[in-house]
């Protein structure tokens, strides 16, 4: 008996952890506050907290980046859960968070978050698109 089958017998399922719904949630939240941040101040965010390649894209765009997949993981594991759902939403924050890592670290940004958005949120999408493409 393999891993998976041990798993289904007992109704084990990765994507059922609430820490993952909640986590998404809180991504919205974030991105909602930026997407304000964004709408409401000159200049939302500057050359070297974020590097050169975030600013050449707008800071309502990041945040969308951020609410849009979130939003779509989110809803994708509420029950019935649907896989493809969260795999779609999942890789487009795994891009996401590489994106803004790379700009972070490799472009004139603080390093320091350039290393949170690749050590933790990067990593944690993978496992949730993992656990979405693995599970079914």
């Amino acid at each position: 008996m393999n891993a998976r089958a041990v798993r289904k017998a007992l109704g084990i399922d990765h994507l059922s952890q609430p820490v993952l719904s909640y986590a998404q949630i809180a991504m919205v939240i974030v991105g909602a506050v930026f997407w304000g941040m964004a709408a409401h101040q000159v200049a939302p965010f500057d050359v070297d907290t974020f590097g050169e390649f975030a600013l050449q894209f707008p800071a309502e765009a990041w945040a969308m980046a951020m609410m849009g997949p979130a939003a779509i993981v989110w809803v994708g594991l509420r029950d019935p859960v649907k896989r493809w759902m969260v795999a779609i939403g999942a890789a487009l924050q795994f891009i996401n968070f590489c994106a803004l890592g790379y700009s972070f670290i490799f472009t004139g940004g603080e390093a320091v978050m350039g290393l949170f958005a690749l050590i933790f949120f990067a990593p944690l999408h993978a496992y949730i698109f993992g656990a979405a493409v693995n599970d079914a």
